[in-house]
C-alpha cells in the first residue's frame, strides 16, 4: 500500500506546466546589440519534449523566461511579450518581439526545474593543428582535399556528461564567382571530436559543401547554442543557417554515442 501511495505522490508533484523554449537572434543598432526576435522551437513536459505547436497550445500568454548565452551563461529573467502566430511567409511558427536591451541565444521557460548549463562550454584555438586536421580529414571525405581549412567556432565541453569532453567545431568557407555563385570548394559544417575508450572520432553533424558551382547558397551553418534542454543532464547544440529567402534550426543530442537530429524541434522559414 505504502509503496502506491508514493508512486501516487510522484505523478502528482510532476510537471505540470510545459516549459517553453524559444531560439533568439540579436541585431545591432545605433543602441547598441539587443534581443530582438525569437522563435519557439518546442518546449518540454515531464522531461520530453513537445513541437511548437503543441507547446503554443499550452501556453497561458504570461510566461517569464530565463535567458542564456552558452559562452557567458545566463543573462537574466525576462518577459518575452506577446507571443504571435500571424507571420505571413511561414504561418506555422510562433515568434516573439521583445527588444531587450541583453545579447542572449536562448530563453528557457522560468518553471525549468534543472540547470540549463550544466558545464561550461569554453573557447579552444581555431588554429589548434589537432583541430584543423579533422577539418580536413572531412574536406577529404567530402571530395574537397583542396579547399583552405578556415575553422570559424571551436569550443570543448562534455556533452554527454560522461565525463569526457568532446570538441565542437564550426567550418565555413565560401567563394563566389562573378555572378555570386558558390564556386566549387565552398563549404560550411558543423562536426564533432568525440573520443571513447580512448580514441578519438570526427563525427559530422550538418553542413553543405560544394563540389561544383552552384547558384544557389544553403547559408553559413553557426552554432546558436550548447545546453541542457530537456534536464536529462546532456546537452543539445542548436545549429542555425541563412540561405536564399529561408532559414532554419536544427537541435542536436548524443545519442548512443553520435550526434542525432530531435526532429520535433525542428524550424524551418522559406518562401
Amino acid at each position: 500500500i505504502s509503496l502506491v501511495i508514493s508512486s501516487f505522490n510522484f505523478l502528482a508533484t510532476a510537471q505540470k506546466t510545459v516549459v517553453p523554449i524559444f531560439s533568439l537572434a540579436n541585431r545591432e543598432s545605433d543602441e547598441g546589440t539587443k534581443v530582438s526576435y525569437g522563435n519557439l522551437i518546442g518546449g518540454v513536459e515531464n522531461g520530453k519534449f513537445l513541437d511548437a505547436k503543441t507547446t503554443f497550445g499550452k501556453l497561458k500568454g504570461d510566461e517569464k523566461f530565463s535567458l542564456f548565452e552558452f559562452t557567458i551563461g545566463k543573462k537574466g529573467n525576462f518577459s518575452l511579450g506577446e507571443i504571435k502566430d500571424d507571420s505571413g511567409a511561414c504561418p506555422e511558427n510562433y515568434y516573439v518581439e521583445p527588444q531587450i536591451e541583453t545579447v542572449a541565444n536562448l530563453a528557457v521557460g522560468t518553471n525549468a526545474d534543472w540547470q540549463i548549463i550544466p558545464r561550461q562550454p569554453k573557447k579552444v584555438s581555431l588554429t589548434d593543428a589537432t583541430n584543423k586536421k579533422a577539418v580536413a580529414d572531412v574536406l577529404r571525405l567530402r571530395k574537397l582535399p583542396k579547399s583552405p581549412v578556415k575553422i570559424k567556432e571551436a569550443f570543448r565541453v562534455d556533452l554527454d556528461g560522461d565525463g569526457v569532453d568532446e570538441v565542437v567545431l564550426v567550418a565555413n568557407h565560401y567563394a563566389e564567382d562573378g555572378n555570386q555563385n558558390a564556386k566549387i570548394g565552398s563549404y560550411s559544417f558543423v562536426m564533432i571530436r568525440k573520443t571513447t575508450g580512448g580514441k578519438t572520432q570526427n563525427q559530422f553533424i550538418s553542413g553543405t559543401f560544394y563540389t561544383k558551382t552552384n547558384d544557389y547558397y544553403d547559408g553559413e551553418y553557426r552554432l546558436s547554442e550548447i545546453a541542457d534542454l530537456n534536464g536529462d543532464g546532456k546537452m543539445e547544440m542548436i545549429v542555425k543557417t541563412y540561405g536564399y529567402e529561408e532559414n532554419w534550426l536544427k537541435v542536436f543530442e548524443i545519442k548512443a554515442g553520435k550526434p542525432s537530429e530531435i526532429k520535433i524541434l525542428s524550424y524551418y522559414c522559406g518562401v
